[in-house]
This record gives C-alpha cells, sequence and structure tokens, in this order.
C-alpha cells in the first residue's frame, strides 16, 4: 500500500464487507479516511497472512478498534496506555503479535509515525479472539 487506495481483490472484499460500519464511522468524524484505508489494507494482510476469514459477525469490534486508533495516530494524539493484562494475554502469540506489528511497520509510513507496542498489543489482543474462534491457532 502507498498511498491508500484499495490496491488487491482481499481488500476490496474487506472494503465491502465492513463499508456500512466504516462509512457511518467516517461520517461521524470518529475515523480519518486514511485510517479507514489503512484499517481495510490492515484487515486484507492480516486475512491473507494468518488464513483468517474477517466477517461483520467475527471482526466488528476488531475493525472499530482498528480504525479508530488509527484515526487517533493519524490526528497525532497519544497512545494508549500498556496494559500488563493485555500483555499476558498474548504472551506465546508470536505469530498474531508479528503480523500485527509487520503491517503496523507499513501503517507507519503512511501516518508518518511511530505506532506505538500498547497499540500493537491491543490489536492483536482482538486478532487472537477472532483467530481462536475461526480455529486458526
Amino acid at each position: 500500500m502507498t498511498d491508500g487506495r484499495v490496491t488487491s481483490p482481499r481488500t476490496a472484499q474487506i472494503a465491502a464487507e465492513f463499508a456500512e460500519r466504516l462509512d457511518m464511522l467516517e461520517e461521524a468524524g470518529q475515523v480519518t479516511p486514511l485510517a479507514r484505508r489503512l484499517t481495510e489494507f490492515t484487515v486484507a494482510e492480516l486475512a491473507d497472512e494468518l488464513d483468517v476469514a474477517f466477517t461483520e459477525d467475527n471482526a466488528a469490534p476488531f475493525v472499530t478498534h482498528l480504525a479508530v486508533a488509527l484515526t487517533r495516530l493519524n490526528r497525532g494524539e497519544p497512545g494508549i496506555e500498556p496494559s500488563s493484562v493485555v500483555d499476558d494475554e498474548i504472551r506465546g502469540r508470536l505469530r498474531e503479535r508479528d503480523a500485527v506489528q509487520r503491517v503496523m511497520t507499513e501503517c507507519e509510513k503512511l501516518l508518518d509515525r511511530q505506532i506505538p507496542d500498547s497499540e500493537v498489543a491491543y490489536m492483536t489482543v482482538h486478532l487472537c479472539a477472532i483467530a481462536d474462534e475461526e480455529g486458526t491457532r
């Protein structure tokens, strides 16, 4: 992803799946256009890398959290505080953590800002819950 536009069939599928949710968040000013595109890209990349099917039914909280977190960062607001509970929850989940970190490293380039480890940890918690539900661990 280099310019925020849909770049793959998977990204287009994700954009369509979560269009209503992301439209609502963007129209309410809770999500920036860049954060929306980065959310679609991130979810598509994670779906491909981890072989997880993200749907409105299983990933609505994840997509919302991701879009809002990326918006905070896009607006220059501080990241969320670290949590030992979150860290404990994802301990040993290196595959998921590494996947989120890899995609967030790409997002950092467009945000022109580093994404704090605490944000990556919270994103990973959501991803792990979905992966466990889908049986992809």
